[in-house]
């Protein structure tokens, strides 16, 4: 079972806590907002996780901002107790009947073993440590992701823009003031811009519908990915590219097509033939169209890992780019031609 926008799939709210239960450690107007993905804490409490001051509504959120490792000082609520207790000594409890926030794997946190066992016992599941849990969540990113990205465009865009249209008041928007999708979220909502949005589930449809949409540029509908045979193999790694949609890059090599699961392996890939190639084309993150690999725009060192690790992560435009950039702790965002052996080297896991 799957929740994620603050849209109830499933009629249960397992996840949420009144407020005056919850314990926030953010500052500010967004407080109450995950960074990641704006959204409710309280809605989604016994799943969130805190770290470095910032507390996200899932471990999902929580790997999304990593960098391949799993932080050692992160905390999260007790789903007992709804105490703030260490991870790294917590029990999981992983596959549960209860719902996933952000997965469809769900992941509960118990400071003792017998809780998590009597868990365990009622609703199913594995137990897991921190680590084992966390890498679970990495294992299950990139399915969960094409999962979030799917129900968005299927639903919640459309929603989100029918209310925006009817109910706000568009000219107190100003997209580019905002660098966290929380932040915009806590302005609509702390400044009444849409007119009777009390509750958080149309906020979080249209917040989505505006960020993603207009501010990063994502496709409304299915977007023109490019179409790749089911038995295509990548020739670096292996891998049937087919399985990752999202990272898919292609050469064409006289009347033949190569397939890749990411530009790490197309780079590498034309670095071991010594030769310039035409026709080459790209996924862009965000709306899964095949671009121009020459035009588009890479964020290099970001806490976003492709199918295999560290990549270099491409977009249609500088302004999507320095928005994926500044929300996923990127190091540089560079055009096709500046792509060397050095840059090469910094994607090596």
């Amino acid at each position: 079972m799957l929740i994620i926008f603050g849209i109830n799939l499933s009629g249960a709210m397992f996840q949420t806590v009144p407020m005056e239960k919850t314990k926030m450690v953010q500052k500010g107007a967004d407080k109450i907002y995950c960074p990641t993905c704006g959204m409710h804490l309280g809605k989604f409490y016994k799943t969130n996780h805190i770290h470095k001051e910032h507390q996200y509504c899932s471990m999902h959120c929580l790997a999304e901002n990593n960098q391949g490792k799993p932080p050692a000082d992160v905390k999260v609520v007790d789903t007992k107790t709804l105490k703030h207790i260490l991870a790294n000594t917590a029990h999981y409890v992983v596959g549960s009947k209860k719902p996933g926030t952000m997965t469809s794997n769900s992941k509960y946190a118990f400071e003792k073993k017998a809780d998590a066992v009597v868990f365990q016992k009622k609703f199913s599941g594995k137990l897991m440590s921190y680590k084992e849990a966390f890498d679970q969540a990495k294992k299950d990113m990139q399915k969960d992701m094409d999962m979030i990205q799917t129900k968005r465009t299927k639903k919640v865009y459309k929603v989100g823009k029918k209310l925006y249209d009817k109910r706000c008041q568009k000219e107190k928007i100003d997209l580019k003031k905002f660098t966290k999708i929380a932040e915009l979220k806590a302005y609509i909502n702390k400044n009444n811009i849409c007119k009777n949005v009390k509750k958080d589930k149309p906020l979080q449809a249209i917040t989505l519908y505006l960020w993603d949409t207009q501010k990063l540029g994502k496709s409304l509908s299915k977007a023109d990915a490019i179409k790749v045979p089911k038995d295509a193999k990548c020739p670096v790694c292996g891998m049937f590219v087919a399985k990752y949609p999202k990272w898919v890059a292609t050469i064409k090599v006289g009347s033949k097509i190569e397939y890749f699961d990411g530009v790490k392996d197309m780079i590498k890939y034309m670095f071991e033939k010594n030769k310039k190639f035409k026709d080459k084309q790209v996924t862009d993150y965000y709306t899964i169209d095949g671009i121009d690999a020459k035009t588009a725009f890479y964020v290099l060192g970001s806490t976003v890992y492709g199918p295999m690790g560290k990549e270099l992560i491409p977009f249609s435009t500088m302004e999507k780019a320095q928005a994926f950039k500044a929300d996923h702790q990127g190091k540089a965002v560079i055009k096709f031609d500046q792509i060397d052996k050095a840059v090469l080297k910094q994607t090596d896991n």
